[in-house]
């Protein structure tokens, strides 16, 4: 029993294991104690704030910022609208239920309603304030303006959402609005595709993986690879300091990506120098390294310079994700390259007899199929290219959520009864009168009328309308201008006067109500056209701040950055691709290459006018760096090539002949893995994924059939059908040149 014992004992058992065994233990469980102390040091929950459209250090941030400091007013404004007949007993009991409940709440300092501030419904309809504020344009229902402080929307909201459930019926249906609810509803969307889609995505890369290799020993090593290099880059960029936000929660996916592909390239050539040579496991991936190295390290320099382009834009998401994409770039050939070799060295790849017959048969499609299929492709690009000046790169707030659900079109609703995004505008005299007389009164009231009389705005609060308010107290008609600025100016009056009018009387604060609904021009064009609303009325616009304005903003920086960031990545890219090919020509052939992806992904939205939001975006940044990628290591095999004396047109046909397959395989991997993400009820998550395996489809086109023939293509042609004289090498020898050429390495 004893010698029995020890002869199935685990020490036993593991004096047998090699030392490749041991290291890939290692790795498996160095994985698991990385994933959790991940789970302990660094929060991984979507952080999405009110502020998180600009950096602190923004110039268009420290404006609102300013307004709020020089205008102090009651904290975030949370809209209720509540639909019902609004004069009914029943309607206002509930109503009063409601305003009492959410003053109970932590955080809630005041809540405006019918029964709180107006004496009645009738004195709030004929309010030039209440009636801006709480009734609707329809008159069908009124707004309840919940005031919060220093509490967060994850904290707040699901307390209104519990009172709503409780207080709803057919008769009072109640949807929510503000600043704190988007960004909330935001958050949740982003927390559910990541924890959901993220992971069923990975099992869609798995399964793919598994049926491309055919062997469990490199889908694990893959699998270990790619994973550990997802929580090596998050925890780097959870202890740098950066949360997860709303670029930044797909890194894990990005970062999978990029190892996947260097893994994908790895394999092929390990396997083509297992099978062509029959080395020794040890030595065929030692050369497969040598072989692929050099092409992965410029495909990371240009994704790497790709991410840093971004640190030079202005808006918060972007940089961070320029930032966290960076390090996840320099972390994904690490582990491509420090941990993937060691599960290759394990396996013992088995002689495909057929792959002599499917390189033949790929020579002869290439040969003959080349010049439709990219005909194609620039036929394509014409299709799109008018899209492009017809990009959305500014939707509206709805863009954000899914037609035709509660959500958006409680805020549509909103959004046509008053509006729904905030804009502030601080104005002062041209002449640099003081606010405080009755004629100045006057003409603050003719830019209130005008402002409210612009389509894109719904409803207007200032100093005149506060006035008009004040003057209907009893023996308000005694005081003074000034008088009744001071008495509304008293703490029991919450020193509302304050919130629209400095101190020195020099200055006005207008705050609108922004309609995001049939907006056909820029919200910057918007801002443009109320500044030239109030120069017209002989006032000076001093600041602008509130959402509506910062969400402008950073659509422009959108939009610049991809302009931009493009023509910052091409740039790049015709350096690093000229130091690959050594030759200009050849260069120029893969950035023009390179630009069928942008155009037909960016013309395609611009067609059917799908929005382009800050989310989906960064996509086509991507699968740019998923065409590089195969592009680099296309041209590394022709340089191989004709190195040996191979002429140029037989050697991109042995190349493509070759590297077929991986650049398939790559496709068909990342198109399974973020098509999964077309399935989200977030729009930006479903755009982000769709984008990318468009983009990711037509860069394999691309670098297939495109690049080829731009490449080898001549100013005057010297044969009448260049596809059809093509030389083809005998069968025989092209066999053993490649198995030549594949034990090359790159220089």
């Amino acid at each position: 029993m004893i010698t029995l014992l020890q002869k199935y004992s685990f020490i036993n058992y593991a004096k047998k294991l090699s030392k490749e065994s041991w290291a890939l233990i290692g790795f498996i469980a160095a994985v698991l104690i990385s994933a959790i102390i991940l789970s302990q040091a660094v929060n991984l929950t979507p952080q999405v704030g009110s502020d998180f459209f600009f950096s602190s250090d923004n110039p268009k941030f420290q404006y609102d910022k300013l307004i709020s400091k020089i205008f102090p007013q009651e904290a975030t404004q949370l809209v209720i609208s509540a639909k019902g007949n609004i004069s009914s007993p029943e309607y206002l009991e509930r109503i009063r239920v409601f305003t009492d409940m959410a003053l109970l709440f932590p955080g809630v300092s005041s809540v405006k309603s019918l029964t709180s501030g107006p004496r009645n419904v009738k004195d709030a309809e004929e309010s030039p304030l209440w009636k801006r504020l709480l009734i609707s344009e329809d008159g069908l229902s009124s707004n309840m303006l919940a005031f919060l402080e220093n509490v967060s929307p994850q904290e707040i909201i699901p307390k209104f959402e519990a009172v709503i459930g409780l207080l709803e019926s057919s008769a009072f249906r109640l949807q929510i609005a503000g600043v704190p609810y988007v960004v909330e509803m935001i958050r949740r969307n982003l927390v559910h595709d990541l924890t959901l889609f993220s992971l069923v995505a990975f099992f869609a890369f798995g399964a793919v993986m598994v049926f491309i290799f055919r062997s469990i020993k490199i889908f694990v090593g893959t699998l270990v690879s790619c994973v550990e290099a997802c929580i090596l880059t998050l925890l780097t960029v959870g202890l740098s300091g950066i949360k997860i936000g709303i670029l930044t929660v797909n890194l894990a996916t990005i970062v999978f990506v990029l190892t996947l592909s260097h893994i994908i390239f790895l394999t092929h050539n390990w396997r083509n120098l297992s099978q062509a040579r029959g080395n020794d496991p040890e030595t065929a991936v030692f050369e497969a390294v040598r072989m692929t190295f050099t092409a992965s390290f410029w495909c990371m320099i240009t994704t790497l310079l790709g991410f840093l382009s971004l640190l030079f834009v202005q808006a918060k998401p972007l940089r961070e994700l320029g930032i966290s994409g960076a390090i996840g770039t320099v972390v994904s050939i690490s582990a491509a390259y420090g941990i993937y070799p060691l599960f290759l060295k394990t396996v013992r790849p088995s002689r495909a007899a057929k792959e002599k017959g499917d390189r033949e048969r790929a020579r002869s499609f290439f040969l003959r199929r080349t010049v439709w299929i990219a005909v194609t492709v620039a036929l394509l690009c014409v299709i799109c290219l008018p899209g492009l000046s017809r990009l959305n790169t500014d939707p509206s707030l709805f863009a954000f959520f899914k037609k035709g659900g509660r959500l958006r079109e409680g805020l549509e609703y909103i959004d046509r009864n008053g509006g729904s995004s905030p804009l502030d505008l601080v104005v002062r005299d041209a002449s640099g009168t003081k606010l405080n007389t009755n004629r100045m009164y006057q003409r603050l009231w003719q830019l209130q009328e005008a402002l409210e009389n612009d389509k894109s705005v719904g409803s207007v609060i200032s100093l005149p309308v506060l006035m008009a308010e004040g003057v209907r107290a009893p023996l308000a008609f005694l005081l003074t201008w000034e008088s009744l600025l001071k008495w509304m100016n008293k703490p029991e009056y919450n020193k509302i006067a304050r919130s629209f009018i400095t101190d020195d009387h020099v200055s006005g604060h207008f705050l609108l109500r922004m309609k995001e609904a049939g907006r056909t021009t820029s919200r910057i064009e918007v801002v443009t056209r109320l500044k030239n609303v109030v120069s017209k009325q002989g006032f000076i616009t001093e600041m602008v701040g509130g959402l509506y304005l910062l969400q402008g903003e950073l659509s422009k920086l959108v939009a610049s950055s991809l302009i931009f960031g493009l023509v910052r990545l091409i740039a790049f890219f015709i350096v690093i691709a000229y130091i690959v090919s050594r030759s200009l020509k050849i260069s120029l052939a893969m950035v023009l290459s390179l630009g069928v992806i942008p155009i037909c992904v960016f013309g395609f939205m611009g067609l059917f006018r799908v929005p382009v939001d800050i989310i989906s975006a960064p996509a086509v940044n991507i699968a740019i760096g998923m065409g590089i990628d195969s592009m680099i290591h296309t041209v590394s095999a022709v340089r191989r090539r004709t190195s040996k004396g191979i002429d140029s047109k037989s050697a991109w046909l042995q190349a493509r002949a070759r590297l077929w397959k991986p650049i398939l395989s790559s496709m068909l991997i990342v198109s399974a893995g973020f098509a999964i993400f077309g399935l989200s009820a977030f729009p930006p998550t479903q755009r982000f994924g769709i984008s990318i395996v468009l983009g990711t489809i037509l860069a394999s086109v691309s670098t297939v059939f495109v690049l080829p023939l731009l490449a080898e293509a001549k100013m005057k042609r010297e044969k009448s059908d260049p596809e059809i004289q093509e030389p083809v090498i005998p069968a025989a020898e092209s066999e053993d040149l490649d198995k030549d050429l594949d034990t090359v390495s790159t220089t």
